[in-house]
């Protein structure tokens, strides 16, 4: 049933590569496809709306390691300032993080971070702040 558009969908995808030029607007074009029947998180709390926006993760990350995509990721003062946020807030709630390959230590009442999709976002200083991305509803 499905056989025919993921044939379809892989050729596509391999034709553009084959064309060459700037391919990574593939990426935002296949993570933002929602499947109609709802999403899937995904270990370590990321959600992800459907399997097509999963295999555009899949490319991002293979283009991100080969250095197609860079990382633009947090700047060292917004890192200390997250860090220093969750130090706080694990020791208020006195949570130990659980080591689990592949998956980051968040809480586990933590909630889906709209910014980056991680199920990260805490209460800390009156104010929903994501543990993974710093992103505050407070600024």
């Amino acid at each position: 049933d499905h056989f025919q558009w993921i044939v379809a969908l892989t050729r596509i995808i391999s034709a553009v590569f084959r064309k060459g030029g700037d391919v990574t607007f593939l990426v935002e074009e296949l993570r933002s496809v929602f499947d109609p029947q709802g999403g899937y998180f995904k270990r370590g709390g990321k959600y992800t709306p459907s399997l097509v926006a999963e295999i555009g993760d899949a490319i991002d990350s293979h283009m991100r390691m080969i250095g197609m995509i860079r990382d633009d990721g947090l700047d060292e003062h917004q890192q200390k300032l997250v860090d220093q946020k969750r130090r706080e807030f694990e020791y208020r709630t006195q949570i130990t993080p659980e080591t689990e390959p592949d998956a980051p230590d968040f809480p586990p009442e933590a909630r889906l971070c709209l910014k980056c999709q991680t199920k990260a976002t805490v209460l800390l200083d009156g104010c929903m702040t994501c543990l993974n991305c710093g992103d505050s509803k407070c600024g």
